[in-house]
């Protein structure tokens, strides 16, 4: 076992998360890294030393006196650029209150007493710049009455509307929250790629003899698809629906190219119903082996039936046909 110990004690080592902040003499300061990233050789560290006699850690700038003390501010990257939620616009005034309210809380909280007149001086430009109304000195705080706990109330924000709404439902001890009509992520394509038959649902398979097989699976629907293609090509006609019909004495073509997708549903008493529907609604050659629904549906799905419009004829696809001459050579 080899045991690795170090030469150069730091004089103060913080560490959050992944970040370190550390105090060490200049000569040392690379050794001890080299020491840190030969402990394991999959965790490696990275060094940013002090400039200007100043060094950040998360939002904190700690500056370096001329008497070998340490004083901190807020720090700012440099791409900051001092916009904030414009008071202007369409948010409930107590949302707009709370952007002064918390940056003057993190000044009062981060910085000493030697920068927090400069740094509260700065959020009230701030301020003043995004039209919000600077928050007012801190008061004592009240007892309040005791009251009783009730559920709060969510609504969107609508000017000259649901702040009335609000106003009444504080009277009767009920908290409101408010929320904008729409997000920016709502205006915003999604940025991961939705991938095809990778939900769970109820799928169907058409055939070219007009039937069609009626499936559901707590999986992805392609994953069921290819365990489909895999049972005609194994002829596994026992376990598989559609392997039974492929080896009917009439050749039949099955659209594994193109699956259709009925619905989407992980939850399993759903899903099994609305395959139940769903076999009653199309012509099919299914096992009765699922689940069947009540005769009072019927009427239902008739007038279903008869507003649906009929799927035009396709053309034969290469999965299909490979799996029927498969079954064709070897008998």
């Amino acid at each position: 076992m080899l045991l690795l110990v170090c030469l150069y004690t730091p004089k103060l080592y913080k560490r959050y998360v992944d970040d370190t902040f550390t105090i060490l003499p200049s000569d040392k300061v690379t050794a001890f890294l080299n020491h840190l990233n030969s402990i394991n050789p999959k965790i490696q560290f990275t060094m940013e030393s002090e400039a200007n006699n100043s060094l950040a850690f998360l939002d904190v700038l700690v500056i370096r006196n001329p008497n070998n003390t340490l004083s901190h501010t807020v720090y700012r990257k440099k791409t900051h650029t001092d916009k904030y939620l414009h008071g202007e616009s369409h948010h409930h005034p107590t949302q707009l209150s709370t952007v002064g309210k918390s940056l003057f809380q993190r000044a009062r909280g981060i910085c000493d007493e030697q920068h927090l007149g400069a740094e509260l001086q700065h959020v009230k430009q701030v301020l003043h710049d995004n039209k919000l109304r600077v928050p007012r000195p801190r008061r004592r705080t009240r007892v309040k009455p005791a009251t009783v706990e009730r559920l709060p109330a969510v609504l969107p924000y609508i000017r000259g509307v649901t702040d009335k709404i609000g106003y009444i439902l504080k009277r009767a001890s009920i908290k409101t929250y408010f929320k904008p009509l729409k997000k920016i992520s709502q205006f915003l394509p999604p940025v991961k790629c939705h991938i095809p038959l990778q939900d769970a649902g109820v799928y169907k398979l058409e055939c070219d003899c007009g039937l069609s097989y009626i499936g559901q699976t707590k999986r992805s629907i392609g994953t069921r698809v290819k365990e489909h293609i895999a049972d005609v090509k194994h002829r596994r006609s026992r376990q598989s629906a559609v392997c039974e019909h492929t080896l009917d004495k009439a050749q039949h073509y099955i659209r594994f190219d193109k699956p259709q997708v009925l619905a989407k549903e992980n939850r399993f008493l759903p899903r099994m119903i609305r395959e139940a529907i769903e076999i009653k609604k199309h012509p099919n050659f299914n096992r009765e082996d699922g689940w069947v629904i009540p005769p009072a549906w019927n009427p239902i799905i008739e007038t279903i039936k008869s507003k649906s419009k009929p799927t035009t004829a396709r053309p034969k696809d290469t999965v299909s046909s490979f799996c029927v001459n498969r079954i064709v050579n070897n008998n």
